[in-house]
């Protein structure tokens, strides 16, 4: 009878070992089996020394507890795998479900599959990483007729030039497109919406270009450098820029936009014009003259600069404001009248050109010098090395740090008053505003507003030496 009881009692805890095994759970078998273990040597112990009938069938209803704790925990642990298993077999049969409606082939209209693409995308990124993906993966990169294409952005032209129309459906011209290519001529269609920074530079053989009606954006250098180019046709439709006579403007043709790199020799700007915009004849290398009408208040920042021929350049009476580096590198540019409208110069204007003379009017009250260290605008005459003479009015009261620095030819300068407070050092006029030229500071102090001059053979070991006249 005890060994019987015994064989039972061990065949039941081996059962709920093996149950256990099955979960994958070695911590909890290992502890249930020495539990079990543990209550199967008391059971032998008692049997050996004859314990009592009570002590054993307490060790026996112990053993039996001890086992149907393993088999319920075994139960709930199975009934987790399963539901687990249900769970994971319905999540991959949702995403089978949703994979179809996100498949090219199906021929479901275009708004359906707009409306239907936040909900697959939702599902995707949920359930399968790689629905996920596919709904990340930037538009493709694709080649046809010389044209590469990332998406609807056109993105480079390997053809082999000549006259060009870009396929209908572009929507940007990116950057460098057509940069050094050999087209002669460009169309571009009433898609695009957006030529970028460069998109045509360095095209020395564009002539003529075409522009469509749904252009709302061309990028500064877009065609910088094409020398050949003389035309720039927009749709009349356009209602963002218009053209005249090869010229870009706005729509009301109040700002002049882009003047093309290879129209030469004279232009006078049509009056009604009120502003030349931001390096609107920059890098120019055969406009020799421009007339300014008076209906012009603004020059806009770097509006000519480096426009190497520019020669002559007459300001209309409604110019209040030059701006930064407006003809900078100008160095054809020997004179220029500045007019009593003018009230403000900016940094860099007239910087590195070929000025040999300049009246700064009475209308202007500074003369700007660099804003620090390291600008990319410099002071507003600086680095002017043919520059010989210049007459500062009456109402300048300020001169910024290298304003007329490194202007190594400068032997003659006129102040016409109103200068009694100004501190060459730390104040009024910035230190080097005449690049450290000598001793012009102090004879301006000791006698007032007049001309000064030096002459090249008076430099000495501390500077040019300057006299009042």
């Amino acid at each position: 009878m005890k060994h019987a009881v015994k064989t039972v009692l061990l065949v039941s805890a081996l059962i709920a070992v093996t149950a256990c095994n099955k979960n994958k759970e070695s911590a909890d078998v290992a502890a249930l089996a020495k539990q079990l273990g543990e209550m199967q040597a008391k059971l032998e112990a008692a049997e050996k020394a004859d314990a009592g009938a009570e002590e054993i069938g307490r060790l026996k209803k112990e053993l039996e507890e001890q086992k149907e704790r393993a088999e319920r925990r075994r139960e709930r642990r199975e009934g987790g795998e399963r539901g687990n298993r249900q769970q994971s077999s319905e999540t991959e049969t949702t995403a089978q479900t949703a994979a179809p409606a996100t498949a090219p082939s199906a021929p479901a209209s275009a708004a359906a599959a707009t409306t239907a693409e936040p909900a697959k995308s939702t599902t995707a990124a949920t359930t399968t990483p790689a629905a996920s993906t596919a709904t990340a993966t930037p538009a493709a990169s694709t080649s046809s007729g010389g044209f590469q294409m990332s998406g609807t952005t056109l993105t480079k032209y390997t053809g082999s030039g000549g006259n060009v129309t870009i396929p209908n459906g572009v929507t940007a011209i990116g950057q460098q497109a057509f940069r050094g290519s050999n087209i002669t001529s460009v169309t571009i269609p009433d898609s695009v919406t957006s030529i970028e920074m460069l998109a045509f530079a360095d095209c020395r053989n564009l002539a003529s270009v075409t522009i469509g009606n749904g252009v709302t954006s061309i990028t500064q250098g877009a065609f910088v450098d094409c020398l050949s180019l003389t035309a720039i046709n927009v749709d009349s439709g356009n209602t963002v820029y218009s053209s005249a006579d090869g010229v870009v403007y706005n729509k009301n043709k109040t700002i002049l936009i882009l003047y093309p790199s290879g129209k030469k020799g004279a232009f006078t700007i049509p009056n009604g014009v009120v502003s030349i915009g931001e390096a609107a004849f920059a890098e120019h290398k055969s406009i020799t003259s421009v007339i300014i009408p008076n209906s012009i208040t603004s020059i806009g920042k770097s509006a000519f600069e480096n426009s190497t021929s520019l020669a002559s350049v007459t300001i209309g009476n409604g110019v209040t404001n030059i701006g930064e580096s407006a003809f900078a590198g100008c160095t054809s540019l020997a004179s220029i009248i500045i007019p009593d409208s003018v009230t403000s110069i900016g940094r860099g204007a007239f910087c590195a050109s070929g000025l040999t003379s300049v009246t700064i009017p009475g209308s202007v009250t500074r003369i700007e010098g660099i804003e620090k260290m390291g600008s990319s605008y410099g002071g507003t005459f600086e680095n002017c090395q043919r520059l010989t003479s210049v007459t500062i009015g009456s109402r300048v009261t300020y001169i910024g740090p290298a304003a007329l620095g490194g202007c190594t030819n400068l032997t003659s300068v006129t102040f016409l008053g109103g200068m009694a407070s100004f501190d060459f050092l730390d104040g009024n006029v910035g230190r080097g505003a005449f690049g450290y030229i000598g001793d012009l500071d102090g004879k301006y102090f000791d006698g007032g507003a007049g001309t000064y001059k030096t002459t090249p053979v008076s430099r000495g070991p501390r500077g040019t030496v300057w006299t009042k006249q």
